[in-house]
């Protein structure tokens, strides 16, 4: 594998799946996957509020016990010295090298949408052009991925209250009529 690849690799393990970005006081969950602590219990304040709800994990859905959170402080000085090193997802890769010269693509050209460097960016194609540094499109684009997650989470819960909603109607239904509300009733063919 080429070592910048492979450097590109470890970096991306080092980021957090629910914020895309350093862990930070990882935690350790019973799956065996790791995520910002502030991130995961952000995540599961909503579940937290309603009775009788599951935790899973983010990634693979697996049934999780919020008390058992590990702290994963290996993975915390990984990280700390990957951090040192000032090495960023993204950055090491081949892909983000200005073919025509040979400069790291440092501007982004939001009508065309591309990855430019510096001269690119200075060209007669980009000049009528809104063409910014990459870290202030970054944290635009960032922003805008935040706005979308609260309005997803913001969804997520409105079908969790309902969802409890209906598992009490359905509980309250079955024992009035005599069922058992722990009882799977099934039509026959």
């Amino acid at each position: 594998m080429d070592p910048a690849a492979l450097v590109e690799a470890v970096v991306e393990e080092l980021a957090c799946p629910i914020c895309m970005t350093y862990l930070r006081e990882p935690v350790s969950i019973d799956c065996g996957h790791s995520f910002c602590h502030s991130c995961l219990s952000g995540l599961w304040e909503v579940p937290r509020e309603s009775q009788n709800w599951g935790y899973t994990c983010p990634l693979c859905r697996t049934p999780v016990q919020p008390g058992n959170l590990r702290p994963n402080w290996q993975l915390a000085n990984v990280v700390e010295k990957i951090r040192l090193l000032d090495l960023h997802p993204g950055m090491m890769l081949k892909g983000n090298v200005c073919e025509l010269h040979r400069e790291q693509l440092k501007m982004f050209c939001k009508e065309d949408g591309l990855m430019t460097c510096e001269a690119c960016s200075r060209s007669p194609e980009h000049e009528a052009h809104s063409v910014m540094p990459m870290e202030d499109v970054a944290w635009e684009y960032k922003w805008k991925l935040h706005e979308a997650l609260e309005h997803l989470r913001k969804e997520q819960e409105e079908a969790w209250k309902l969802e409890v909603g209906e598992r009490k109607r359905t509980a309250t239904w079955k024992a009035d009529t005599g069922g058992n509300p722990e009882e799977e009733y099934h039509v026959g063919v």
